[in-house]
């Protein structure tokens, strides 16, 4: 068998349909089981009947053995047909007709004429010797004959120097009963290969039903219908396994779908938005230049305007450029310094700009629960990015509410499980004069309990995992150092004349706050991807959460979905009488994503908006792994600088 011919069998084999293949199979297993059977029941009847054919031999032949000597009545070798007769008679009474008996003698010679069958039928038998039966010790063997086979039995005869053959002929009945079961055993297997030929097709048939099912289905999600599912199928079949996997795959990828769609489309639109906000001051200062060009401005104060209205149209187009490099430097996730952050120092910041920007609004600096804001633990990541939420979203209450409208800044923890206590601060920044001179006691260096409780007066020294706290470096904000004190830093005067504090506890009362995961101030800051060590995601550790309120008109339900789309404002037109490019809250919710945060919109009780910003706790894993990664030694790049 050549190659080619090899290779075109093993075409035309894998062009076959599975339900073909494995009919073909298992007709052919079949077939050969068949075969196989029937070979071993005939060979097993025919060995059945020739055991009985030779207990029957050996049976006449032992009485011969005994007797012949007694029943021979000539003596002399080759005696006449006279003389042979009594010993013919003699031997017929002994052995049925069908029988051949011949007598030898040592040497192989024949003694005596043969007593044959009276049909003539007669066996052609080899040479009877001492040899052979010594040889055959008296086995039965099987030899032709002149028209069918013969067992024979070769022995001596007792009491005697004699040999004697006895053959006896097949039974007929053996191979009529052998054609019988030839013929029976053919017919049966024939009928049964052909009913397993039709149940094996129906079953096989039913069994990739639910193949042919998927089959449709693949082949109307390729015409592009994404909608369509595979039928369920109990859990503990393959099928059922293969029908889920294939229903997750199919959801996956009518998701994958829809979000590019979605994509392209929001895609679209902000190629249209980001057009349309160039175009706009473009055209204002092209139009201006033109009049300019034109002798159509001549008055010095005419001029003074046009110049004016140019400057700020080209710093409108400066800002939206800025702000689209920036989404673009956050969605390209590019290298960034990160370190521990005090979050309440930024949102106490936050607040005393925000009161200085608008001094006709209610600004307060508050707790979660109402209460004075408490000393937050550190989180990881960028603080100029993480200041930048704060400012964005403080900028948007501010523009988007009216004079004397209330604005609250809330900061604090949920969801702080319980941990082990941590190191207690150095001697000298517990002591009671430090607290006295105004220098608030960082949280990294109190002693810790679960959030709402009071930890112990004194708690045994211990060595922590991650490196050394230092004393020395006391939070630092815009402001100058120790930007605790004063107004700013303390906390934010209302406009009725009170003061929300962020101030820690007096004396040397233990304050409540919660596990810092080992950051400090003195952490080096690292320039490179914002990598946490582990999966803060689901905020295992709890989370830091600052809420902004405003006690404005509040955002319609139905614009809530889309108040973080990119150009997207609150009022359809694309005025300009609140100011912004719409990419303020956008920016936001990129960054706090960047920091494994979250961030959602709720209403405010009594009516406003509250902008909810999450920041994971960072947990040992993070920690360390951010102690033991080198500072860089190289500036960052004014492109990495948001």
């Amino acid at each position: 068998m050549t190659r080619h011919t090899k290779r075109r069998r093993r075409v035309i084999w894998e062009e076959w349909s599975l339900t073909a293949k494995l009919l073909t199979i298992m007709m052919t297993l079949m077939l050969v089981v068949l075969t196989g059977t029937s070979a071993w029941v005939l060979e097993n009847l025919r060995s059945s009947l020739i055991e009985r054919t030779d207990a029957q031999l050996i049976q006449a032949s032992e009485a011969l053995a005994i007797q012949a000597a007694e029943t021979v009545l000539t003596p002399s070798p080759l005696a006449s047909s006279e003389d042979r007769s009594p010993t013919e008679d003699s031997l017929r009474q002994l052995l049925p007709g069908t029988y051949y008996v011949q007598f030898y003698d040592g040497e192989g010679s024949e003694v005596y004429s043969p007593v044959a069958p009276i049909d003539g039928n007669e066996p052609q038998l080899p040479v009877i010797d001492e040899q052979t039966v010594s040889t055959m010790q008296g086995a039965p063997f099987t030899t032709d004959g002149s028209e069918s086979q013969w067992r024979v039995r070769a022995l001596r005869v007792e009491n005697s120097q004699l040999l004697v053959a006895i053959a006896v002929p097949f039974d007929q009945d053996i191979d009529a009963v052998g054609e019988r079961a030839r013929n029976t055993v053919l017919g049966i297997g024939m009928l049964a290969l052909a009913l397993v030929a039709g149940v094996g097709y129906f079953a096989i048939t039913n069994t990739f039903r639910p193949l042919h099912d998927i089959e449709n289905t693949a082949s109307k999600i390729a015409a592009g219908d994404l909608s369509q599912r595979v039928s369920t199928y109990p859990s503990n079949t393959e099928l059922g396994r293969l029908s889920a996997a294939l229903n997750t795959m199919l959801g996956h990828i009518e998701d994958s779908f829809d979000g590019r769609k979605q994509s392209e489309k929001r895609i679209r639109q902000f190629v249209s938005d980001a057009s349309h906000e160039l175009r706009t001051p473009l055209v204002t200062i092209r139009g201006y230049a033109e009049l300019y060009r034109q002798g159509a401005i001549t008055d010095p104060d005419q001029v003074g305007q046009a110049m004016e209205r140019m400057e700020s149209e080209a710093k409108r187009m400066t800002v939206l450029v800025e702000d689209l490099v920036q989404l673009a430097r956050l969605d390209e996730r590019r290298p960034t310094e990160i370190g521990p952050v005090d979050m309440t120092r930024l949102v106490r910041d936050g607040a005393a700009d925000a009161l200085a920007q608008a001094p006709d609004r209610d600004i307060s600096l508050i707790g979660l629960d109402g209460e004075d804001a408490p000393q937050t633990p550190m989180v990881l990541g960028s603080e100029a990015r993480l200041r930048q939420v704060i400012v964005n979203l403080a900028g948007n209450a501010v523009r988007h509410t009216t004079e004397g409208t209330e604005i609250e800044f809330a900061v604090g923890v949920v969801d702080v499980p319980h941990q082990p206590q941590m190191p207690q601060a150095p001697a000298d920044a517990r002591r009671p004069e430090a607290r006295k001179r105004g220098l608030p006691v960082p949280n990294f260096l109190r002693l810790t309990a679960p959030w709402g409780q009071k930890p112990p007066a004194e708690a045994p020294q211990q060595d922590a995992p991650w490196p050394a706290q230092s004393a020395k470096s006391a939070p630092t904000g815009p402001h100058g150092p120790h930007a605790d004190e004063g107004p700013a830093a303390g906390g934010s005067t209302r406009t009725d004349g009170s003061t929300a504090s962020a101030s820690v506890p007096p004396g040397d009362a233990p304050s409540q706050t919660i596990p810092t995961s080992g950051l400090t101030h003195s952490s080096p800051f690292v320039t490179g991807p914002l990598e946490l060590g582990e999966d803060l995601s689901g905020f295992p550790y709890g989370r830091v959460r600052f809420e902004l309120r405003d006690h404005g008109e509040g955002i319609a339900p139905d614009q809530v979905a889309r108040i973080f789309e990119r150009f997207y404002r609150l009022d359809s037109s694309r005025g300009r009488d609140t100011g912004g490019s719409g990419l303020g809250l956008s920016i936001v919710k990129a960054i706090v994503d960047s920091h494994s945060g979250a961030i959602s919109v709720h209403p405010t009780p009594g009516g406003g908006a509250t902008f909810r910003v999450d920041m994971p706790i960072p947990g040992p894993d993070s920690v360390r792994r951010q102690a033991n990664r080198a500072p860089s030694q190289a500036t960052p790049r004014k492109d990495d600088i948001p």
